[in-house]
């Protein structure tokens, strides 16, 4: 009962500490929670954490994001509660972030990325492009994990 009263400050908290760019971890290298449906600025980057429910995946807002990165199981089930970071061209961290939905939208310049992705201590990666226009889908697959993916 408690961790139901607490749940909505804890999501509170979250989103202060997205917005500023702050991590909710202890380590100053741990993943910056992203909570659900909720547009987010990390580290300059407009991001979300989102693609739970047909809602979700409909909403409007989405479009206007240019990378959409996706995290899949063996079955091509959606996985939740990935760490993920965006790398530059030359690999330099921009943001490492931990979502509790399958897809992370993020507005990147046009160029080139990487993403690595990390479920249950595997680490999968790929590289894309930021486009001009349009949206970029970018899956991240975890051949592995065949079951629901639930932790």
């Amino acid at each position: 009962m408690i961790r139901t009263a607490l749940a909505p400050v804890a999501c509170a908290l979250a989103i202060i500490a997205a917005t500023l760019g702050l991590s909710t971890g202890a380590a100053a290298d741990s993943a910056t929670f992203m909570p659900s449906d909720t547009p987010v600025e990390i580290n300059g980057y407009e991001m979300a954490c989102t693609g739970i429910g047909d809602e979700a995946q409909s909403d409007p807002r989405w479009k206007a994001f240019p990378v959409r990165i996706e995290f899949a199981g063996g079955n091509a089930q959606y996985l939740a509660d990935v760490e993920a970071s965006i790398l530059d061209a030359a690999g330099k961290e921009l943001v490492r972030v931990r979502c509790d939905s399958p897809w992370i939208l993020v507005k990147l310049e046009p160029a080139k990325y990487r993403v690595q992705g990390t479920f249950r201590n595997l680490v999968k990666a790929s590289n894309f492009v930021a486009p001009t226009k349009g949206q970029a889908r970018i899956i991240v697959r975890f051949p592995e994990v065949v079951d629901n993916g639930d932790n």
